[in-house]
């Protein structure tokens, strides 16, 4: 594995003394443009910690001209020539997006995950490195399995960090942590020179152990390379993993996204069915039951905003609505998995993410529903609970971005366009409401831990 520090701008923050204190750790990834922020609150000692990569200063650096260099060809699917690569930054991607848009939507941070003492993992979107922070040593490192190793196209040509590469190992979903092997998930496809969108390429999952540096394959099919996010059930045996799919057949009707489930202890592997309810991007696992698993269904998509200018300054996606989003709960079976409940509500529009947990005892499902609103459901029954309606300290509606329980499972931590903020789930009521300045995209998947 290739790796390789980074520059990065570390800032402490206090936290208000009248902040009530809880047991948690809350890790938050958001970006601003192509720059990266996260924030680590500590809510036991109010303390808090910036981080921003890359500084303002390494913008124009020959790294990330590079990227964007290559980036040309991988979303543009353009010969590795440079003029057809910068007529692609006019053209648009197979569901309508500008480069703009896809460049902003691909290099973002797409989700966060604790390594433990201190150190955490950062996934991006659609990238062929992840980055490795570690809080102890104030370090950031950029990783990945690529290492020099690809075959270089016309060598000698053009060199440095714009030398064209025919073969790229890509990440394209959520990295899954499992602390009880110290080892993480993470699914990866090969883009050559000249391939075309297509629904489906061959995907591998695989899973790299942190005490051996080792990586092991753990399946490989065809996929789409759209694969969104990865997790294993609590107990270890099962795997899934959703793809957040955006294309249209010739009626232009959303095509169902595929899910994957892995019985690792058996071998067996199932492709759940979900025509009419797609995209399927998220998949969890109770946190009680070891076969039992829930789906989303966001029932929308990103949509052209057709103001490639305004999206560059605002970094705003347009979304097209096609209904209530829902939640689909499945158990998995000697024969595969079986549909056992449904959880919707009509002003569920446009869910980011949905979490399950345990609260005194009893599973219950967290999730958050367009512009303002935050849903609790009962995961036995998969009956609605309550609706919680969200604020910024101005008295302004809230824009909800991701979320999660606190470790005991009595808070909810959200963050929102503006603010984190804080849900009692016993009482339903919104505790704190802590001002982050404005945050251009919360929709990341956020953590919280103990430590």
């Amino acid at each position: 594995m290739k790796r390789r520090e980074l520059k990065a701008k570390f800032v402490d923050f206090n936290l208000p003394d009248s902040m009530k204190t809880y047991d948690a750790t809350a890790a938050i990834p958001v970006s601003k443009g192509l720059q990266q922020i996260w924030y680590f609150l500590n809510l036991k000692d109010r303390r808090g910690l910036m981080v921003k990569f890359p500084p303002r200063h390494e913008f124009l650096s020959v790294e990330a001209l590079g990227f964007l260099y290559h980036f040309s060809t991988f979303v543009m699917n353009k010969e590795h020539r440079l003029f057809p690569r910068l007529r692609t930054i006019f053209g648009s991607y197979h569901n309508g997006l500008s480069y703009f848009e896809m460049v902003f939507k691909l290099s973002k941070p797409h989700g966060i995950t604790s390594l433990g003492k201190g150190r955490y993992l950062v996934s991006l979107w659609a990238s062929s490195n992840f980055y490795v922070i570690d809080l102890n040593a104030r370090t950031i490192e950029s990783r990945n399995f690529n290492g020099g190793n690809g075959r270089r196209v016309r060598p000698g040509r053009v060199t440095g960090a714009f030398a064209p590469k025919e073969r790229q190992e890509i990440f394209s979903t959520y990295q899954f942590f499992d602390k009880r092997h110290n080892q993480t998930y993470f699914t990866t496809f090969l883009r050559d020179r000249g391939d075309n969108v297509e629904r489906d390429r061959h995907v591998t999952i695989k899973k790299y152990d942190w005490d051996t540096d080792q990586v092991a394959e753990v399946w490989d099919g065809e996929f789409g390379e759209a694969t969104h996010y990865i997790a294993v059930s609590a107990g270890g045996r099962h795997l899934g993993l959703a793809q957040f799919g955006d294309f249209f057949d010739s009626e232009k009707n959303l095509l169902p996204s595929r899910i994957l489930v892995l019985d690792m202890k058996d071998g067996k592997e199932w492709w759940i069915d979900n025509a009419g309810w797609a995209p399927t991007a998220h998949i969890d696992w109770d946190p009680v039951e070891d076969n039992v698993c829930y789906l989303s269904c966001h029932n929308g998509v990103i949509v052209p905003n057709h103001d490639p200018l305004g999206f560059y300054f605002k970094k705003v996606y347009k979304w097209k609505i096609f209904g209530p989003a829902s939640i689909h709960k499945y158990r998995i079976a000697a024969h595969g998995p079986e549909k056992v409940g449904i959880f919707t509500h009509d002003e569920l529009l446009r869910m980011t993410i949905h979490k399950v947990f345990v609260h005194r005892g009893k599973s219950l499902i967290a999730c958050t529903g367009f512009p303002n609103y935050v849903f609790f459901a009962d995961a036995e029954s998969m009956k609605y609970v309550r609706k919680v309606e969200v604020f910024e300290r101005s008295g302004a509606k809230s824009v909800v971005g991701s979320l999660y329980p606190s470790p005991d499972g009595e808070k909810v931590f959200l963050i929102t366009t503006g603010s984190f903020q804080v849900i009692d789930v016993e009482g339903g009521v919104v505790e704190e409401v802590l001002g982050l300045g404005r945050i251009y995209d919360p929709f990341n998947h956020m953590i919280s831990v103990r430590e």
